[in-house]
């Protein structure tokens, strides 16, 4: 039995419209590589008017690629506070390991 052909990634590249997240239009092309070279997680609300982007997904992705892009990011706030908290630990360390060589 032979495999059924893939159509190319790039075919709907081109498209355009307007992302809610970032307020200006952008191509499908941005959308499909903007997360860590995947699609971004509203990449199936935003583009089903336009193309099968569902198909699209299915037939390009696997199970795997899908349930990475297709999680809800963490809030903001949260991703700011562990932020901080990472930047608090560095400066805690580098007083610690860093006074030690003063005249």
């Amino acid at each position: 039995m032979q495999e059924e052909k893939k159509p190319p990634i790039e075919e709907y590249d081109e498209l355009r419209r307007r992302c809610p997240m970032l307020g200006h239009e952008v191509t499908f092309g941005y959308c499909r590589k903007v997360k860590e070279g995947l699609p971004c997680w509203k990449v199936l609300d935003c583009w089903f008017e336009l193309f099968p982007v569902q198909d699209f997904v299915r037939v390009h992705y696997t199970e795997e690629q899908r349930e990475r892009f297709l999680a809800r990011p963490k809030p903001k706030i949260l991703s700011l506070v562990e932020l901080i908290e990472q930047a608090r630990a560095a400066k805690s360390e580098e007083e610690q390991g860093g006074d030690s060589g003063q005249s």
